[in-house]
């Protein structure tokens, strides 16, 4: 039975088109509610595209086909009402187009309509509720006959919880749909419910429909199309006048609502705001303004009967942007202007100042202040004359704000008397050419004359002005102290990149550059300037990038030339992360994104007009060189913290303007450190993978080591240690995904908590530093070699494992998984699957691979996944003990005689490998039978048994196990493992290889102790100490020589 409901009802649940043409059925919902894995399990193939068939089909419409019973089945996959590239309207837009377009010769009749909901989800709203409603009203209620309400992700919840979610859905949200003839379907709940069971179901309602209609002499038709259909076909509707479009137009007026409430209330908290406070208010209302504009423009295309309402909410949104907009560029609110003299008083004290002024020698000490005086009252006066108004609320101060607000701002709107400028101008000249170098009162009267060079310069763009404005603070930071270097920087970088966009001097524009940098340098996290000064760093790199144009050259390269580019480009990052943050801006880009960046960059223009004469080998040698080095990125090692930003919460915006976690800082320290070392691209496991997206993930771990293996730079985070702190005590080295991404990485540098180099160690590499290389073996018990030129292999396998038996992952499986790359395997990612089931697959392909023997020298708890292989790596801490040799006996090996050497040695070179099929391990071994087993004495711990064990051809040994034996000695075996390497490389050729053989016989050795099971199988018996086997005799028969198989 596919649907809840009962086969015998689907027909009442679906219609379909004449027989022989394709079923179409949509499927719609949120994304991420399982459309994609339900097409991917019902045509256990990718997706193809039929766009020759759908005339208008786009790229966001995925179609999917298929055969189901012997008809053609289309799978029709729609975008969600969610967070996509596209906003609502484009995603409706979207829908509307392909249900209007033609399919042959009629528009597309859905046969059925699947709408998907996640039965993980716990409550239904937000996305999932507005994609509902929505849906509901492009439906229509005629068509709600057609629905399958599909309820995926069960094996995320408790059947119960799953089967209390569903009843509530019916209930309540689905309660009028269900009564309309919509049906449900339980996706995966148990194996009767597979999406090609639902397919079946309907294929089969719709062959039977068909039947009816044929046997009543019935055309369908026509009939069946949705509401959003016959709305915009058959009544000539436009969109926004749909059921569908004014649905999402009251969902856009409430929101635009909230965002202007919003805006209101930054409105009244930036009257109460300390500078740091407006400053991040700033970024908050910047982040809304983009909403509500976004809503806006959407609502606008929505709008209909309302129009005079929504009207009016536009106009105060619009009013409150203005009024915003005109106070983007002020450093801090401080309320309403106080009252001002009248002008007349103005006027008095401004002609008393200035004759005063006059009438005093320029030699006379009370000059000065007179002077200062004057300037003052004649300062107040312009400004009373050049005020926009009673009602602005903010005065700006040009040396105080860092963001310079631009000319022709609110601020200069009044006239303003030119001529008082110009004098105020000469009189703060003169007052600061009386002044000596060390005079306190210089700063203030610099700073003033600043002001007002820059006020002229706003109105009338001298350039004169700017070049007077860059020497004073070129002068002005001279005199400033290193440590409050910052804002000076930043203020000349100012000015200059004013410059740079007046005349377009590169010069210019690096010289702003590399100020704002040592600003950085100066503003170590934590500190108030610092987020100035990464905002002022990248506005002058986005303008250099953006101050760039192509030559015409360029614009007439031939197009097969920019493919060739592409086409490397393309090859280049095939390999690389999907996602980068474009450090420079802050916004996490894919591949289209990164396209677009190197395709508007000088170097993508140099490379266009250098190749065009070259031959086909050395213009691609010359192109991928290029492009490798546009491309070179960097990795970020680290500990998750509670906080991290997933993608979800970066994606689409710039990560400079987010705040409030310490996850977003250490990201945006990381990139600013990137951008510092000179990379533009940045990558880290926090946010750069989809983590909801099984493929994606599975892709990103098996590539993780490769990934890390070429980046350009590695960056370690160390959180727990202190500047003055050693990296060894870092649980960094404890983490079990750390260990990969420190050999994988050819060029490493670590850091404290504070972003300052480990034991201030600057240089290039921390692996090429002795200091810090002593460090890392001690921390982490790697030799050099391998620290500095690891290599992804199977050899040493055994001392892999122990490297990696201290550490740890939050998800237990990830202990397996995190060790993939450093042995260079490709296995299947399964979460969920038990941490020894996962190891045990790891150790499995390792032996199977390498037949590698010493992974099974092992002491501790067997896994339950097999009884061969530990239940973890803890057993792995040590390197197994090589028991001492013990002196050759002459007279055994002349008993043997040269006969019986050779014989047991063509047995033994005779043996297959070991090998694990099926979970069984076959193990080639050579046998020593239990003869007898003695239980020595009962031990304090009563879990605990000491045996004595005898075994043919060796002497009586000891061995401590945790499960007791049984008295029939024939049960057991004491197994020494073999491989065809324990011969000698060059045995064939050695005529002494089978007396070798012999000596190596009589060593001491670790052995497995095995139990018999029916069936010729064996299982291994746990021991909590080595077993150590010492040869009595080497009189081993041929059949003691054998292939064991282990479960």
């Amino acid at each position: 039975m596919g649907l809840s409901d009962g086969t015998s009802e689907v027909d009442t649940v679906v219609n379909a088109e004449a027989k022989g043409k394709e079923i179409l059925i949509a499927l719609m919902g949120p994304t991420g509610a399982g459309k994609s894995s339900f097409i991917a399990n019902a045509t256990k193939r990718e997706g193809e595209g039929v766009g020759h068939d759908l005339n208008s089909c786009t790229s966001e419409i995925k179609v999917n086909k298929c055969e189901v019973e012997g008809s053609n089945v289309v799978l029709v996959d729609t975008p969600g009402f969610d967070d996509t590239k596209k906003t609502d309207l484009d995603i409706l837009k979207l829908i509307s187009d392909w249900l209007n377009n033609e399919y042959g010769t009629a528009r597309p009749i859905l046969s059925a309509i699947l709408y998907f909901h996640r039965i993980s989800d716990n409550r239904m709203a937000g996305t999932p509720l507005k994609n509902l409603r929505v849906f509901q009203k492009l439906c229509g209620k005629d068509a709600m006959s057609k629905v399958i309400l599909v309820t995926t992700m069960w094996d995320e919840v408790d059947v119960e919880v799953g089967d209390e979610r569903l009843k509530e859905l019916k209930d309540s949200y689905w309660q009028k749909m269900i009564a309309r003839g919509s049906m449900t379907f339980e996706c995966n709940k148990d194996p009767r419910k597979s999406p090609m069971v639902l397919l079946q179901d309907i294929v089969r309602a719709v062959q039977h429909r068909k039947e009816e209609q044929e046997s009543a002499g019935h055309d369908e038709e026509g009939e069946g199309e949705v509401q959003l259909q016959e709305e915009i076909s058959d009544l000539k509707m436009d969109l926004q006048e749909t059921a569908a479009g004014q649905q999402l137009y009251s969902r856009l007026e409430k929101l635009a609502q909230t965002r202007m409430e919003t805006l209101r209330k930054i409105r009244a908290d930036t009257k109460r705001a300390d500078e740091k406070t407006a400053e991040d208010l700033w970024r908050e209302y910047n982040e809304v303004k983009e909403q509500l504009e976004s809503t806006l423009i959407q609502a606008r295309e929505l709008r209909m009967t309302i129009k005079q309402r929504v009207q009016q909410g536009l106009r105060i949104a619009l009013k409150n942007l203005r009024w915003m907009d005109r106070q983007r560029h002020t450093s801090i609110p401080v309320g309403r202007i106080p009252r001002q003299p009248k002008k007349e008083v103005l006027d008095e004290n401004t002609t008393l100042t200035r004759t005063l002024s006059d009438a005093t020698p320029s030699g006379d000490t009370g000059r000065r202040p007179t002077l200062l005086k004057f300037v003052d009252h004649f300062t107040e006066r312009f400004r009373k004359e050049a005020t926009v108004g009673d009602s602005m609320e903010v005065i700006p101060s040009p040396h105080v704000v860092l963001k310079d607000p631009p000319p022709g701002s609110e601020r200069f709107e009044g006239e303003g008397a030119k001529a008082d400028l110009g004098e105020m101008i000469t009189l703060q000249r003169a007052a600061l050419h009386r002044m000596s170098q060390d005079d306190p009162g210089r700063q203030p009267v610099h700073a003033k004359l600043d002001d007002y060079l820059y006020e002229r310069f706003g109105r009338e763009g001298t350039m004169a002005d700017l070049e007077e404005i860059i020497a004073l603070r070129r002068a002005a930071l001279e005199r400033s102290p290193q440590p409050g270097q910052g804002r000076p920087l930043l203020n000349l970088a100012g000015r200059l990149r004013e410059k740079f966009q007046k005349q377009g001097s590169v010069a210019d524009i690096e010289g702003a550059i590399k100020l704002e940098h040592a600003a950085l340098e100066l503003c170590p996290p934590g500190h108030p300037d610092r987020p100035l000064c990464r905002d002022s760093l990248r506005n002058s790199v986005q303008m250099r990038n953006r101050n760039w144009c192509p030559s015409p050259d360029i614009l007439n390269t031939s197009h097969d030339l920019k493919q060739a580019i592409k086409s490397i480009v393309l090859e280049t990052l095939e390999n690389c992360p999907s996602r980068f943050f474009h450090t420079t801006t802050g916004i996490l880009c894919n591949r289209d994104a990164q396209l677009s960046h190197f395709v508007a960059s000088p170097q993508y223009s140099q490379l266009l007009s250098s190749i065009s004469a070259l031959d086909d080998q050395l213009r691609d040698e010359q192109i991928r060189k290029v492009v490798s080095s546009f491309f070179q990125y960097v990795m970020l090692s680290h500990r998750w913290g509670s906080s991290e930003p997933l993608l979800r919460d970066v994606k689409g915006t710039n990560i400079y303007d987010l705040g409030g976690t310490d996850g977003l800082v250490k990201l945006q320290e990381f990139c600013l450190h990137t951008l510092s070392h000179g990379f533009m691209w940045a990558w880290t496991d926090t946010c750069c993978i989809d983590k909801d997206n099984n493929a994606e993930l599975q892709e990103a771990i098996g590539s993780m080591f490769s990934w890390y293996r070429q980046s350009s730079l590695t960056l370690v985070y160390l959180s727990d240690v202190s500047d003055a702190s050693s990296l060894v005590d870092s649980a960094w080295f404890k983490r079990g995904w750390t260990l990969q991404e420190l050999l994988a990485s050819r060029t490493v540098l670590f850091y404290t908590q504070s972003w300052s180099l480990c034991m201030n160690r600057e240089v290039e590499n921390h692996k090429t530093d002795p200091t810090i290389l002593a460090e890392l073996q001690k921390a982490t018990g790697i030799a050099e070699g391998h620290l500095t030129n690891f290599c992804p292999d199977l050899h040493e396998a055994r001392s892999r494992l122990q490297w990696a038996s201290g550490r740890c992952t939050t998800r237990p499986e990830d202990v397996a998984y995190s060790l993939f790359g450093i042995f260079n395997l490709q296995l299947p990612v399964l979460y969920g699957e038990s941490a020894e089931r996962a190891l045990g697959r790891l150790l499995a392909e390792i032996i199977s691979r390498s037949g590698d023997i010493s992974i099974l020298d092992w002491v501790g708890e067997a896994s339950t996944f097999n009884s061969y292989f530990p239940a973890n790596l803890t057993p792995y801490q040590t390197l197994p003990c090589i028991p001492p040799s013990t002196p050759s006996n002459a007279s055994r090996r002349d008993d043997l005689g040269p006969e019986r050497v050779c014989t047991l040695y063509s047995s033994l070179a005779k043996l297959p490998h070991v090998r694990i099929v099926n979970q069984k391990l076959t193990l080639p071994s050579i046998v020593h039978w239990v003869t007898a087993v003695k239980l020595l004495h009962s031990s304090t711990n009563p879990s605990r048994y000491e045996y004595e064990i005898h075994a043919s051809h060796l002497r009586p040994l000891k061995a401590t196990l945790s499960v007791g034996l049984k008295t029939t000695s024939d049960t057991y075996g004491l197994v020494r493992p073999w491989h065809s390497k324990l011969l000698g490389a060059q045995a064939d050729c050695d005529p002494d290889a089978p007396w070798k053989l012999v000596k190596q016989l009589e060593r001491p050795f670790n052995a497995l102790l095995l139990e018999r099971l029916p069936r010729d199988e064996y299982k291994r018996i746990a021991s909590d100490c080595e077993i150590v086997a010492c040869v009595q005799d080497l009189d081993i028969l041929a059949s003691e020589v054998l292939t064991l198989e282990i479960v």
